[in-house]
């Protein structure tokens, strides 16, 4: 072998190495790619997406699709190629690792803050649905989280409604708080909650605030929680759901518990969270649930009205309608069951 093609190979093998080194050396970035879908209205394993109980549910014979992205996971790493792809393909996206998971959550912390947001999702899904189709709905503070190592571990829990406190009733989140920092550090409380449709009293010894000296707390964060007489099971896991799930989910409650074929034979999806009165908010990966949804077969795709501008230069067969609130959603299908209101469906302009 001569110098010069000693060389070369050299040359050749060092070039291929630091090429390796680059296309395995993680970036921080974060891709997103089109999700599965779910239909809120079929089955899995026999068993009913939704099930609702103490309320008349209706047949329905078409689909409500719930879109999902898949992101890369916050303990998983991009390389190069990956990169690289996920730039050339129209139904993929980059974006930097900080602005999908900021500051220094673990993976645990951010499944666990994912897991609270698609229980709240489910309960103002369930909310608005009923509320909607003129089913009372009230509001009562509701047990968000509990503190591990705090004064009401394995005392409270989430999801149950604080109905008084001492005796006092508690109509707000604020009523609560006032009623324990007007206690003494140290003394008890007692809670009277709701806890699976059944009436309970929980005495809970305050303890000092680590943030504000002197300070009681109960050892635990309150929302406001949602109680009506039906049972709302919404049964999606949370490597399929979460907030942007909620308008899909109050769709479905819907069209369950009402006379009529909403749908129709119709496969229909979409995508936007939701709160317990109805009003529709803006949600991110608006382009891979639509290229999931287009996958699926689906024909009316449903989003935000404040999504628009991220469908811009995007074309599909799907017929997209914006939507400010759930009414807009239910008028929407209404009108498109019929020829000679359907032009008049908003869509995205």
């Amino acid at each position: 072998m001569t110098k010069q093609t000693w060389t070369a190979a050299v040359s050749a093998l060092l070039f291929v190495l630091a090429a390796a080194v680059v296309a395995m050396t993680p970036l921080p970035y974060v891709t997103y790619a089109p999700g599965d879908t779910r239909d809120l209205l079929g089955s899995v394993g026999g068993r009913r997406v939704i099930e609702i109980e103490g309320l008349q549910t209706f047949p329905t014979s078409g689909s409500i699709l719930l879109t999902t992205v898949n992101i890369t996971r916050p303990d998983a790493p991009v390389g190069l190629p990956e990169l690289l792809y996920a730039h050339g393909v129209a139904d993929r996206e980059v974006f930097p690792r900080e602005f999908v998971y900021p500051g220094r959550s673990t993976a645990s912390e951010i499944q666990a803050r994912e897991s609270q947001e698609l229980t709240t999702s489910r309960a103002d899904a369930s909310a608005a649905a009923l509320r909607a189709a003129g089913i009372d709905v009230q509001q009562i503070p509701m047990v968000q989280s509990v503190a591990s190592a705090g004064p009401a571990a394995n005392k409270l829990m989430p999801g149950d409604f604080v109905l008084a406190v001492n005796g006092q009733p508690t109509p707000t989140v604020a009523v609560v708080r006032g009623i324990v920092e007007g206690a003494s550090v140290g003394q008890p409380v007692t809670f009277s909650i709701l806890r699976d449709r059944e009436a309970l009293a929980v005495t809970i010894e305050t303890a000092a605030s680590k943030t504000q000296a002197g300070l009681p707390v109960w050892g635990g964060t309150l929302v406001m929680g949602y109680s009506y007489a039906p049972r709302v099971t919404i049964g999606v896991d949370q490597g399929l759901a979460g907030p942007s799930a909620g308008l899909m989910m109050a769709l479905s409650v819907y069209e369950l518990i009402t006379p009529g074929e909403l749908v129709g034979a119709r496969v229909v999806a979409g995508t936007g969270s939701i709160d317990g009165a109805g009003n529709v908010h803006e949600v991110g990966g608006v382009r891979q649930k639509l290229a999931g949804a287009q996958g699926a077969g689906a024909s009316v795709f449903f989003l935000p009205a404040g999504n628009c501008p991220d469908l811009a230069r995007v074309s599909t067969p799907m017929r997209i309608v914006s939507v400010a609130t759930l009414e807009d959603a239910i008028n929407s299908l209404d009108a498109l069951a019929n020829p000679a209101t359907a032009t008049l469906v908003q869509g995205c302009s």
